[in-house]
């Protein structure tokens, strides 16, 4: 007997809500896994296939040929990376939980070190990791929120540029959530453009366009805003134009996250 058009609707919504429930139980086993226990836990998954470091010190390629040295590096560890070994990928975030609630998170990419046994690790999809990752940056407290950014922006998933849109967007959230959104922001955009930094070192002469345009910024926003806006949407200087793209930024205008959206092509 076949089924009335009705009933085979009631059907298909009944499959979607199902498909939709599974889907939010994935989403949510990563960070339930994580705050499951107090202590240290690392969640390992795959990054972009162009990043990588050599997991423990320092991040490779997450923009253009940039590089980022982690904070808890010190000494000479902080001048030799250039000469080591960059090995792809996994992402290895490293949270801190206390009371059940995430309250730090490290970033490394490449080889997995051999874990303390008192360290819990996860291995998820990138998926699973970034929807953990993006509900810290939504929701999560000021530290976490903003550790969090720069895991979720390695992570093998599509670009998260429209949820830290939304968030420097949002000014229900922390003014350092917000700027920290734009500051990965402004790298995103200098990448789309292609004007991410190339190499470690700049010219003479863009060195002193980003002086001056560093120096235009420390101007009243309300001179230094505006030019900083038109400096980013035209500039044919890249190094100009990328200073400029940082800068505005830093700014703290409203401004920026819009300019940002516009120049990635995104709302």
């Amino acid at each position: 007997m076949k089924a009335s058009p009705a009933a085979r609707r009631v059907a298909i919504v009944a499959l979607a809500a199902c498909v939709t429930g599974a889907r939010g139980a994935v989403a949510q086993s990563v960070g339930a896994r994580v705050a499951v226990a107090d202590g240290t836990v690392q969640v390992i998954f795959p990054s972009r296939p162009n990043v990588c470091g050599d997991g423990r010190t320092y991040i490779r390629n997450a923009f253009g040929n940039d590089s980022y040295v982690g904070s808890d590096v010190v000494g000479g560890q902080r001048d030799d990376w250039r000469t080591r070994p960059c090995a792809r990928g996994p992402v290895r975030a490293v949270a801190t939980v206390i009371d059940h609630e995430v309250t730090r998170i490290r970033s490394y990419v490449g080889p997995v070190p051999s874990a303390r046994p008192d360290v819990r690790t996860i291995e998820a999809g990138a998926a699973e990791a970034a929807a953990w990752l993006g509900e810290l940056v939504s929701h999560g407290s000021q530290r976490p929120a903003s550790d969090a950014m720069l895991p979720l922006i390695l992570a093998d998933a599509p670009p998260p540029w429209p949820l830290l849109l939304q968030v420097a967007r949002d000014t229900e959230r922390p003014r350092a959530v917000r700027g920290s959104a734009l500051l990965w922001l402004s790298n995103a955009v200098s990448e789309h453009l292609g004007i991410a930094r190339a190499d470690g070192h700049d010219s003479d002469d863009d060195e002193m366009r980003t002086q001056a345009v560093f120096v235009l910024s420390q101007r009243p926003r309300s001179e230094s805003v505006p030019q900083l806006i038109e400096l980013a949407r035209t500039s044919p200087r890249p190094a100009a134009r990328r200073a400029a793209i940082f800068w505005l930024g830093q700014s703290g205008d409203a401004r920026a996250a819009d300019v940002y959206a516009e120049l990635l092509g995104i709302r």
